[in-house]
């Protein structure tokens, strides 16, 4: 592709972004056009044959200049619009991510490249090896297997050590682990085409010890409904169990409303924003009402505890690092629609705590300025 040299607003662009001590070619800009991380004003005729301008808009220097910075060291422009939209690299907060109006066709780009080469979830780490197959079965079965007995036994350890990721359900022990490695494996490549038997047996070493006459009467009548499910050549598992294809995740972030998912990230930033704050009163045993409140709101609702603790862990990463933790529970919320649907619920309950986030803060670090001063001592004037 031969490309025309620079506009005048490219020109222009690239002036304002130098006087900023941020040096940035031409082509480097025509590539961001391209890819439509720029906001760009339509070009206009200048009129009797003299051709055609276009001028800046307002908001593309802000934007310019956060993808340069997010740019320095040549990674991906995918990574970086992801960074951009997640946390600006200027200010390493995340909170100043939602003042770069970062146009809806990059960001949907970017989710995409995103979800394509995350394996940070088990199934996706799954898909992947099954992907890398090249469409033998057997050697699909072989990868997925190997993938998700190396993603749960290691999970297994990290569990053991304390440092497991937030948000998992960690195995119980290394049968649990052989057992939720079968059971996702099932889900990417369908129930019906793993056996009825060794899903079973998946599910009974998942679930808590039962007493043995029980467990055992549990189990044979799961096995014998789905055996009879399939001889009627019916899924005995639910079809909803079935793990989405990244095509599938993809069609569904394609159907969320770009307005909603700018709405998800800024709840999400307001949460990291708070979590340095909220975790000292954890772990200091602050009794001030929005804390005690937000612990209450934890306590009762899972999925809210989830999203604080993902929150705190990348609250504890700079914004080059965070941006990745961020995309993914980004797209843990908006590519499930029971997630989604329920999301404004589950954060609304911690309402009005975060109201006043600098004012949370500071009442905090003065309960602990307060815990740890000491009386001073005076004289005894009366002597």
């Amino acid at each position: 592709m031969v490309w025309k040299e620079p506009s005048d607003a490219e020109r222009r662009l690239r002036e304002q972004l130098a006087a900023h001590g941020l040096s940035v070619s031409w082509a480097k800009i025509r590539r961001w056009r391209e890819f439509g991380a720029l906001p760009w004003k339509k070009r206009h005729g200048l009129g009797r044959g003299s051709g055609s301008a276009s001028d800046l808009l307002p908001e593309t220097f802000a934007v310019a200049e956060a993808l340069a910075l997010a740019t320095t060291k040549k990674k991906p422009l995918e990574q970086a619009v992801l960074h951009v939209f997640t946390t600006h690299p200027r200010f390493d907060q995340v909170r100043a991510a939602r003042s770069v109006p970062l146009p809806e066709r990059a960001v949907r780009r970017a989710l995409v490249w995103y979800m394509a080469r995350d394996d940070s979830h088990p199934l996706a780490a799954i898909e992947k090896a099954v992907q890398s197959a090249d469409g033998c079965p057997d050697k699909a079965m072989d990868a997925a297997l190997e993938s998700a007995h190396r993603y749960f036994s290691k999970l297994y350890r990290q569990g053991k050590q304390g440092r497991h990721p937030p948000g998992t359900t960690l195995p119980d022990s290394l049968a649990d682990a052989d057992g939720l490695a079968t059971f996702a494996v099932a889900m990417v490549l369908g129930f019906e085409n793993f056996g009825t038997d060794a899903v079973v047996e998946a599910v009974s070493q998942s679930l808590p010890e039962l007493p043995d006459e029980y467990g055992e009467q549990v189990f044979t009548q799961l096995s014998k409904a789905a055996q009879e499910a399939e001889r009627h050549r019916e899924n005995p598992f639910s079809r909803r169990s079935r793990w989405p294809s990244l095509q599938d995740r993809v069609q569904r972030m394609e159907h969320v409303d770009y307005r909603e998912i700018c709405a998800v990230r800024d709840v999400l930033a307001l949460l990291v924003e708070a979590s340095p704050a909220l975790a000292l009163a954890r772990r200091t045993g602050v009794e001030d009402p929005a804390v005690l409140h937000i612990e209450a709101t934890r306590a009762s609702n899972q999925r809210t505890d989830e999203y604080l603790r993902r929150a705190e862990a990348i609250s504890r990463h700079p914004g080059e690092r965070a941006w990745k933790g961020f995309t993914g529970l980004l797209l843990n919320v908006c590519t499930a629609p029971r997630r989604l649907s329920t999301f404004p619920e589950d954060v609304t309950a911690l309402d009005p705590a975060l109201d006043d986030l600098s004012g949370l803060g500071r009442r905090i670090l003065a309960s602990q300025t307060a815990k740890h001063e000491t009386p001073k001592r005076h004289k005894n004037t009366a002597d």
